[in-house]
Formats: structure tokens, sequence, C-alpha cells
């Protein structure tokens, strides 16, 4: 299935650019999240008509990334659990806890946003998070996991 790409996304193509995908992502994801449109010659025109007005909310989208991105830049998030005497957490440190504990910082950060590369944290001392706010967009937040 071909479509045209709405936004930039990670590892697919640029604003703009006419990429062949799977049936079902682009049926089930990239068409109704507004992502993409199906590339047949009236959506072909239309895409032209509109490329500049697309371009200037991309742009605008970026920017607010990267303003975002500066409010983190040397933010720690602290959290306290219970663990045990050799470190280990009674559960574990998630997306959801990272997001919440940065909402109360004051900084809204969807769990979406959020990669753990090594999984949930286990244990208490330091890590860092990897944010990913826009495919152009992305830093480390520290995460201090401390015992309760």
């Amino acid at each position: 299935m071909k479509v045209i790409l709405l936004e930039r996304i990670n590892r697919l193509g640029h604003l703009g650019d006419v990429v062949e995908v799977r049936p079902g992502y682009g049926r089930n994801f990239l068409v109704p999240k507004g992502k993409a449109v199906v590339a047949n010659p009236r959506n072909l025109e239309d895409f032209a008509q509109r490329k500049a007005a697309l371009e200037q909310a991309e742009l605008e989208r970026l920017q607010a990334a990267q303003k975002r991105a500066a409010a983190l830049a040397d933010v720690v998030v602290k959290i306290a659990l219970q663990a045990g005497e050799d470190g280990r957490l009674f559960g574990s440190v998630g997306l959801h806890d990272i997001g919440g504990a940065l909402a109360a910082l004051g900084h809204v950060v969807a769990h979406s946003e959020i990669r753990l590369p090594d999984g949930p944290i286990k244990r208490v001392g330091e890590f860092s998070a990897r944010v990913r706010l826009h495919p152009e967009v992305e830093l480390d937040v520290a995460v201090l996991v401390e015992r309760a």
C-alpha cells in the first residue's frame, strides 16, 4: 500500500514522501492517526496544495519539542520506593511512574514518549530514561531511585 506521509516518521520517511507500507500498518495506524493519506492522484494533488501549511505545522511541532527539551535538560526525577537490604525494589519503576514524577515537577510528558532501554528499573540507584519528544528531538533524563 502506498501512502503520502503528512509528517516525519522515524525509519519510514519525511513529510511528503510517498512510501510503500504494509496494508495493515497504513489502514490501522498511519491513516487513522492523520500521519499519512493513501497515495492516489486526488490526494497527491491535494497534498501539493497543502504542502506549505503542513511544513509550517511540522516546523512548529519541532520548535515546541525543542522548547520542551530545553526545559527538561537538567531535570532529575527522584522516586522513593521500598527496597530490600540488597537494593532490590519491592516492585519496579516503569514508564508511568517516571511520567507521573515528571508531571509532579511540572513537565507534561506522555508515557509513550519515555523509553527505558533496559526495561523497568528494579534496583536502587541512578538510571537514565530516554525521552523522545519528536523524531528529531531526544534527550536523556536522570532517574534517581531511592529507598523509602
